[in-house]
């Protein structure tokens, strides 16, 4: 891999919303919020694609091993892998599994975009076997200049994500195919990377105390999913992203940005359900991103570049940093955004 691809790499897949430091000079130029054009030709889906639901022990990730990243299925660690996606004009990335186990809700960017530049970003759904994808939101869709972070609901009824303009994104909740957008917050600053409670009734975001943010500015917040006060969770000069519930609700993940030089350090930090006293799962030098626990609630995936490691791969580990497991380990390509 060379230096300026895992660069790239390093930067897009920390949650980071590139754009966002550079939006200054876009907006002094009037590229701030200008949507882009729709596809010519595309309709709103009606239906979602769905298969037999996916076993438990199944583990949805995406890989760049081919060239471009695709979505692939594990059945455990060291297990089978079977590919989902096939396009090499497109990375798809970030697949998260539907409560059902059905459908995969996944992004798609134009090939070495990857998760570098939200203002690119397609929502699509795949059936959990392959068989049929669907394009979501295409870029532009309801005048956002950008939007990403995609979640399902407990239910599989709605989809929570953030979007709207590149200066202020906004969280917002939706139909389960993407549609009919409904605002959770008007804040300054930005609102990204949302996602419910098990009870669906409060969303976890970062978002930022001021109106102009700077990223040690991010902080985990939770709001009611139907709007009103905001809940400040994190309180620190660190810069925090991509928080997530425990699925029986005990438990508060997100990942924390730890300073050094490059990338520096990133770890995930687990609270209890309010986020109150976080540990850091590894405590190590590594660099590494997104929590996603298993529907069991006893362990936490997530991608990571181990201290001395050269790419990213996907592990399991128990809530206290122990029984780390390498479900990736020892396969080719960049190994990330495990949804179990």
């Amino acid at each position: 891999m060379t230096r300026t691809r895992r660069s790239a790499i390093l930067l897009g897949v920390l949650g980071a919303l590139g754009v966002l430091s550079v939006a200054g000079a876009l907006f002094a130029a009037g590229l701030g919020s200008r949507p882009a054009a729709l596809p010519s030709g595309w309709s709103a889906p009606t239906v979602l694609p769905a298969s037999q639901a996916l076993p438990q022990d199944m583990v949805v990730f995406d890989s760049d091993r081919s060239g471009n990243f695709e979505l692939f299925t594990i059945a455990g660690p060291g297990g089978q892998v079977v590919q989902i996606t096939d396009d090499p004009a497109y990375d798809s990335w970030s697949p998260r599994l539907s409560p059902d186990r059905r459908t995969i809700l996944f992004h798609r960017a134009p090939a070495g975009i990857h998760d570098l530049d939200h203002s690119k970003v397609s929502i699509w759904a795949v059936s959990a076997d392959g068989g049929q994808s669907v394009q979501l939101r295409p870029p532009g869709l309801d005048g956002w200049a950008l939007q990403g972070h995609a979640e399902w609901s407990p239910d599989g009824r709605s989809l929570v994500m953030f979007g709207g303009s590149r200066i202020s994104p906004q969280i917002h909740v939706t139909d389960n195919l993407g549609q009919k957008p409904r605002a959770v917050t008007a804040r300054g600053g930005v609102n990204l990377d949302p996602s419910f409670s098990p009870d669906g009734r409060q969303i976890a975001f970062v978002g930022c105390p001021r109106a102009v943010c700077v990223e040690s500015n991010y902080e985990i917040y939770t709001i009611p999913v139907s709007g009103g006060k905001v809940t400040r969770v994190t309180n620190d000069s660190v810069r925090d992203h991509d928080p997530y519930w425990s699925p029986d609700g005990t438990r508060l993940a997100w990942l924390t940005a730890f300073g050094g030089p490059g990338v520096g350090v990133w770890d995930v930090r687990i609270g209890d359900g309010q986020g109150r006293n976080p540990t850091r799962l590894f405590g190590d030098s590594g660099v590494t991103s997104r929590p996603a626990f298993s529907p069991d609630s006893r362990y936490v995936y997530v991608h990571r570049i181990p201290p001395g490691g050269a790419k990213f791969d996907v592990f399991r580990v128990a809530l206290n940093g122990s029984g780390v497991v390498g479900v990736t380990v020892g396969q080719p390509g960049n190994n990330e955004y495990p949804s179990p």
